[in-house]
């Protein structure tokens, strides 16, 4: 099983689709199974760590392929409609852009975060701005799409002290999209420090697909903020995320954190790191 994991994704996280029994009950195959199609049972990921605190059973013909998800789901009656994730990460659960269902969750996290210089001289500390430009369609009561656009600031100037160049766990404290929308192909993100004296004017676009015609509309706008210089800015796109390709390191390569790749902007006064990650629920 690690081996097969293993040569699917360098870094796979050893962690395996599972569901929860009663070990009180009389729990037969055709009842499990019976259970996932009625949405009785939730399936959730299990790694070394739950599996050393938590009574776990392993089944399994370990010499077939730990991703032919399809063929199982189809001989086992079951459809990938029929299952249920909690905050999963799609490319580690089997999902992949096109298998996301209308109303699943599909969150956008920045799971860490570090400065690699001080901006400023001493004694001052460091202050971070984020932004995340998006773009999507609803559909009014009469199915007519309307298109919402906004550059949304997550953080405005939170403190990173003096000579903390450790790797910060969700610094932003909330997704930087709570859920990104199928209509929603690309988006934008902007980091930033505070500079006195300088005042940050950036252009900021997101593209968007009408789910009526099919069309893209390119939205953009100019954020300002004073006492502000851009360390980078940069496009990330929908599928490639869900796809796998926050896993995929950068050229030249940075290394990984928790799995993900690393990527880094570069101002004038300093460097930044940081981590992307979506993360699905289905509702």
């Amino acid at each position: 099983m690690e081996d097969e994991g293993l040569k699917k994704d360098p870094n796979w996280k050893g962690e395996t689709p599972a569901f929860k029994i009663s070990l009180k009950k009389n729990n037969s195959f055709a009842s499990i199974l019976n259970g996932l199609k009625e949405k009785k049972m939730e399936v959730f990921m299990v790694s070394d760590e739950y599996a050393m605190k938590n009574p776990t059973i392993v089944f399994g013909a370990f010499d077939e392929g730990l991703y032919d998800r399809e063929l199982k789901l189809k001989e086992a009656r079951v459809s990938e409609a029929n299952l249920s994730y909690t905050n999963v990460i799609p490319w580690l659960a089997g999902i992949r852009c096109n298998q996301v269902q209308q109303n699943d969750l599909v969150r956008w996290m920045m799971p860490q975060l570090r400065i690699r210089d001080n901006t400023k001289g001493w004694p001052s500390g460091n202050y971070i701005s984020i932004w995340v430009a998006f773009g999507a369609y609803n559909l009014n009561q009469g199915g007519t799409p309307s298109l919402g656009f906004s550059a949304n600031q997550i953080i405005k100037e939170k403190k990173i002290n003096r000579g903390d160049f450790d790797w910060k766990s969700n610094f932003p404290n909330m997704p930087l999209l709570t859920h990104w929308h199928e209509t929603n192909l690309s988006v934008q993100i902007i980091i930033a420090y505070q500079r006195k004296g300088h005042t940050m004017r950036q252009n900021v676009s997101s593209a968007s697909v009408n789910p009526n015609t099919g069309a893209t509309t390119n939205s953009s706008v100019q954020i300002t903020q004073s006492h502000t210089l851009v360390y980078g800015t940069n496009h990330w796109y929908r599928c490639q995320e869900i796809n796998g390709a926050h896993l995929i390191q950068s050229n030249p390569a940075l290394g990984t954190i928790g799995g993900n790749a690393i990527w880094e902007m570069t101002g004038r006064d300093g460097r930044i790191q940081f981590t992307l990650e979506p993360r699905l629920t289905r509702l």
